[in-house]
């Protein structure tokens, strides 16, 4: 069994014997070095996209943090004031979420189906709400919103790029 120590256009060295490539196999070497060079590209390109809806999110999260606690928990004091910015977070980082993915398709012209970017974040919301204490999430408070603002974004690309 011959193990392939180096490949490129113009050799393949197979433990140290050296032989010149037909025009098939260096059409395959080529073809292979464009997908790898363009799956990273998409690759980073939707971590990028990623860590963007992320950013628009907490932004919007951080808005309804101020609306939730400030605005709407007004007279009460403590717990009251907390829960409503809790939800705040919630709701303000899934509208976030979607205002990003419509500015993804308008300012960034991708080609994606919105109506399944928004179905995804949405699934992907409840999705960590409703198995937050199944998988034991909600033990730690840190562990459940890392994984809420991880998956949200994520669920969205996903849907988004979805073909329908």
């Amino acid at each position: 069994m011959f193990k392939l120590y180096s490949c490129s256009a113009h050799s393949i060295y197979f433990m140290g014997y050296n032989s010149s490539p037909n025009e098939k196999q260096e059409h395959q070497i080529k073809s292979m070095s464009r997908k790898s060079s363009s799956l990273a590209k998409n690759t980073a390109s939707f971590v990028i996209m990623t860590i963007g809806l992320g950013v628009i999110g907490m932004m919007f999260a951080a808005a309804g943090t101020l609306v939730g606690g400030k605005v709407l928990g007004g007279d009460s004091s403590g717990f009251g004031a907390l829960g409503l910015a809790i939800g705040g977070i919630i709701i303000g980082y899934l509208a976030g979420i979607i205002v990003g993915i419509a500015l993804i398709k308008k300012i960034l012209h991708r080609r994606g189906s919105l109506l399944l970017g928004i179905i995804g974040s949405l699934f992907g919301a409840v999705l960590i709400l409703v198995l937050a204490e199944p998988l034991n999430l909600n033990s730690n408070p840190n562990l459940l919103f890392g994984v809420f603002f991880l998956t949200v974004p994520l669920f969205c690309l996903v849907g988004f790029f979805s073909k329908r």
